[in-house]
Parts: C-alpha cells; structure tokens; sequence
C-alpha cells in the first residue's frame, strides 16, 4: 500500500543533507506531494551537546541579527528572514531555472507572484503544526520536545568532520543552523501532535468503528493506469516511475486515451495496466490502491472519489502525468488481511486533513520587510 503524507519534515542522518534539497525536505503539498510514511507518520526525535571539535566553534553556528529579522507572521508566530530565505531560493531554483524567464518584464512580474503565493502557502503548510499543537495544549518549547529537537541535530551534526563542513551542506540547501533547528523543531511537534491526536480520539482508534468506516464509501478501491509526461515523477507509495521511453505530454495524454478507449471497446484493465501502465506500485498488482480522504493529491483524489463502482475516469492530469482510473468492488478477504494497514492509513490520512484545515485557517501578516524583498534578487 501506498504510503501517506502526515506531516511535511523528513530527517537525514546521512552524510549528505544535500541529497534531497529543502523542497523535499519539508515536502510540502504545494510543492510536488512528494512525499511520505518514513512519516508520511512522522518519526520521534539534551540541550544541543557538541562534539569536542564541535563546541569551541559553537559561536559560528549563531544566526546574525540579519537573518533573524521577522519577515512576516504566521498565526501570530515570526517567520525569521534566514527560513523566509531558504524557502524562495528552494521554489525559485524550480519555477525559474533559466535566467531568460526574468528578461520579459510581465513574466518575471507573474513569477514573482508566482514565487510569493507558493512561499506563503508553504508557510502556512509548515506553521499549521504549530499551531495545532497549541489547540491541543502542547507547548512547542516544552523542554522534552527540545531535548529530541537537540538529540536530532547532534546526531546529524556528527556525521560531518566539522561545524564547517556541516554548515556548507546546509547552505548548499540555502540553509544555516537556526533553519535546521526550526525543521527539527517541527518534526518533532508533529510526532508529538501525532500521538496525541491519536490519544484523545480526535483521530478514530475503535477498531469496529474502524472497519465501518472502511466498509463504507469512505473508503474506495481505485486501479490506475498512469502514463508519465515530460517529467519523472514519484508516486504517492514512493516508486519511482522510470518509463522505458520518454513521453512528451501531448504523447502520454494520447496513450491514456487510446488505453481508456481500448478499455472501453472490452479490454481487461489489469492488461492494460501491464501494457500501458508506467507507476511501479500498479506493476502485477490486481488489488489496485484502496483510499480514503486524505491520502492523494486533490486533484487524483477528486477524481477517483467521484466515480462509482465499475465506472472508468477520464484521462486525469495531474503532476504524476496522466492517468486513467476504475474503480472496484472492494473486497473484504482484502481488507480482512490488511486491516492494520489500513486503518493506519486512515490514521494519517485524518491527521493530514487536519493538519490542511488549520492551514486553510491561518492568519498571514507582512512586514515593512517582506515588501522590499525580490524574488529574483534575493541571494
């Protein structure tokens, strides 16, 4: 089964933060679903304790006052300029990878605002844990949550020759130690919150209840033949599609089409997932993906969830490429053999719907700041 996006932070121990870039590292829904179960369920992270190399040079690792300055407010929390940063340069290196997208004056201004819009909901997106916590009376501070802010980030820290080294990496991510301290502290606020929604049966734990709502629509059993455009993409379940030749999109859409059609004229639809079919997680899989709310990106989401049974989708575009979906009678020796899963899935799948209301919610307030700042200058 396919995994599910709960929170927006996954952490590396590896030798190279670098790997994955800040985009995946805090995996945001605006920015790509890419997503999700190392948490996709969130994972449990001492006042900061140095190694010896480390701590004659702790006074390196401090933020100046520059990149401290509040740049907006989020729900009433600060969002610091050096984070701010981080995230315009992270989006920015996606939307405008040639230099020449700035040379016309109302593209770079439409890019600029492009930038804006999706640094704002990302903000929204990451602060939404936040201040989720505070409804459930956690405090974010608490000094538990930053021993495992402190544990995570020796941790890491160790991996490197040098308080230099380790600072490099993070810049090369437009990083420093404050932002990485700020990612930490969210992860940790989000397991936390996690649990504690869990607890408290916020989130539905019984497992008769459970298994109503999975017999219910609520629940649906959708297969997929999933045709890859000009991009590779990653799947909710974390495959990588690798097609054996590249698609333009006009060619994907096309043969999503033609798929759809030759299913239409009585073709089986598991053949043409084996014969069309470019996502890893649908290879030799006959039981397709069972979902519930919360679980895929909107736009796949919205238009799995309004088919019936036996019914057949358009060809849906979404940022995986193009798909074709049925949906299928579920089956209950399934469910009765993978009942934990799924109602694990329901669990984050709740908790990701949550998480998307408070965002919705929240408050966004600017400084005399955020306005001088340039998407396209910023360094």
């Amino acid at each position: 089964m396919h995994d599910v996006q709960t929170g927006f932070i996954y952490i590396w121990y590896g030798k190279d933060i670098t790997t994955e870039g800040l985009e995946k590292r805090i995996g945001m829904k605006a920015w790509k679903h890419i997503q999700k179960n190392g948490l996709r369920a969130a994972a449990l992270f001492l006042a900061l304790t140095l190694m010896l190399g480390l701590c004659a040079c702790k006074d390196a690792l401090e933020p100046t006052e520059e990149e401290m300055q509040t740049v907006l407010t989020v729900d009433g929390m600060d969002v610091p300029y050096a984070f701010y940063r981080a995230l315009v340069l992270s989006c920015r290196d996606r939307l405008a990878e040639e230099d020449d997208v700035w040379e016309d004056a109302q593209q770079a201004a439409a890019l600029e605002e492009e930038i804006r819009g999706e640094v704002l909901q990302a903000l929204r997106d990451f602060y939404a844990v936040f201040s989720l916590c505070r409804d459930y009376d956690i405090d974010i501070d608490d000094d538990y949550i930053m021993e495992q802010v402190d544990q995570a980030l020796e941790e890491q820290m160790a991996q490197y020759d040098d308080t230099e080294d380790y600072a490099a990496a993070l810049e090369k991510e437009y990083m420093n130690h404050s932002v990485n301290r700020l990612l930490e502290q969210r992860e940790v606020c989000n397991s936390t919150l996690y649990y504690a929604m869990l607890e408290n049966g916020v989130i539905e734990t019984d497992p008769d209840a459970l298994r109503e709502i999975i017999d219910s629509d609520a629940f649906i059993r959708v297969k997929q033949i999933l045709i890859v455009g000009e991009q590779t993409s990653v799947a909710d379940d974390g495959s990588f599609f690798a097609p054996p030749e590249q698609h333009t999109n006009e060619e994907a859409r096309q043969l999503a089409q033609q798929a759809r059609e030759e299913y239409l004229a009585g073709a089986d639809f598991d053949s043409l997932v084996e014969k069309y079919g470019e996502s890893l997680y649908m290879t030799s899989n006959e039981d397709g993906y069972y979902l519930c709310r919360g679980m895929w990106d909107p736009v796949n989401e919205e238009a799995v969830f309004g088919l019936v049974v036996d019914q057949v989708s358009p060809v849906i575009e979404s940022e995986q490429g193009y798909s074709v979906f049925l949906r299928c009678e579920k089956e209950a020796a399934y469910i009765d053999s993978h009942f934990e899963e799924l109602c694990q899935d329901y669990y984050e799948a709740s908790f990701t719907l949550a998480l998307e209301e408070k965002s919705a919610s929240l408050q966004i307030e600017t400084t005399e700041l955020y306005d001088t700042l340039s998407m396209r200058d910023m360094k």
